[in-house]
């Protein structure tokens, strides 16, 4: 196939271009920043393209470009840890919209989107399943669920022949060597060696769900893949939700570094904001049997400790 992907350069993006390369598909990355082009490159892609999704023109002249793109995979978003509420909207309503515009003349089989738990919102750690109504809490969970409103509209609107099909990756909390485990948890671990660093919002008892990257890649992929798969929403997380002060105190003992302390949820909402903290504060468990049945999806690391683990070994390295 040939797979169009958004946000090829960030952490999970990264990963799966390499993932669907190395199986055999044509890959056309589209990113914002020119200078990771030649990194990308070097991973077999078959070609880069500069645009940004918030630029309506940018955007429409590069999707008429590539008319012969079989599946979207759209991961380009920006979370709730950037504050500025018009970006946010921007990118994630505004280049949503322009996407569905672009791809009007394509022939576009297949749209992946990559949704984030929090749409569900606080469910106060009950299970949820695909088919759970959402209910977010914060002004960034119903941006994204808003997002992934409009893509089911557009696709209804069409007609049989032109419509395309949706799969909706609802991910856990994705980890790895990279983005926020990387950069916020296990820096802010390490630093708290010699003073303030990562401190865990409330009592860190609100339930979880995580992901191993590589899982989540894979569950990506095979969405892009399965033929048997019409419009449908994916949970995609390990067999095993926990707290995030299990998750965390779980990284501390990997890492050989001090278990963190708590911050009062009123602290840690003024420091970091109210919709960052209320996202990751929101408990919830999910079930993944969907994914695995339909998807044949097989977790290579199928809780956080495995998973951890795994992360923590690829640092020392």
């Amino acid at each position: 196939m040939r797979v169009l992907v958004t946000g090829a350069s960030g952490f999970i993006g990264n990963r799966l271009v390499r993932r669907l390369v190395k199986r055999g598909h044509e890959v056309v990355c589209l990113v914002r920043r020119a200078d990771v082009v030649d990194n990308l490159k070097a991973t077999g892609v078959r070609g880069c393209i500069v645009a940004d999704i918030t630029d309506r023109e940018s955007i429409m002249n590069a999707i008429s470009s590539s008319k012969d793109v079989d599946v979207l995979i759209h991961l380009a978003a920006l979370n709730p840890l950037v504050k500025d509420r018009r970006l946010q909207y921007n990118v994630n309503i505004n280049g949503m919209r322009n996407l569905i515009d672009a791809i009007a003349g394509t022939r576009l089989g297949r749209f992946v989107y990559a949704q984030g738990m929090g749409v569900f919102g606080n469910l106060h750690g009950s299970i949820v399943d695909e088919d759970t109504q959402y209910r977010p809490v914060t002004w960034f969970t119903r941006l994204r669920r808003d997002a992934e409103m409009m893509l089911w509209d557009a696709s209804a609107s069409r007609s049989k022949d032109s419509g395309f099909s949706i799969s909706i990756a609802i991910l856990g909390d994705v980890y790895g060597n990279g983005g926020w485990f990387r950069n916020i948890l296990v820096e802010g671990l390490i630093k708290s060696r010699f003073g303030l660093g990562f401190m865990i919002p409330g009592n860190g008892d609100y339930y979880r769900c995580f992901i191993h990257v590589d899982d989540a890649v894979e569950a990506l992929a095979l969405m892009a893949e399965v033929d048997r798969v019409g419009n449908e929403r994916f949970i995609v997380c390990d067999d095993e939700p926990c707290t995030f002060r299990e998750f965390v105190y779980y990284t501390s003992d990997m890492l050989g570094v001090k278990r963190p302390p708590r911050v009062p949820l009123w602290l840690a909402r003024a420091f970091l904001g109210s919709d960052i903290v209320d996202t990751l504060t929101a408990s919830v468990r999910a079930s993944n049997t969907k994914a695995k049945q339909m998807l044949n999806l097989t977790l290579r690391y199928p809780n956080y400790r495995v998973g951890i683990r795994s992360v923590v070994d690829e640092i020392d390295k």
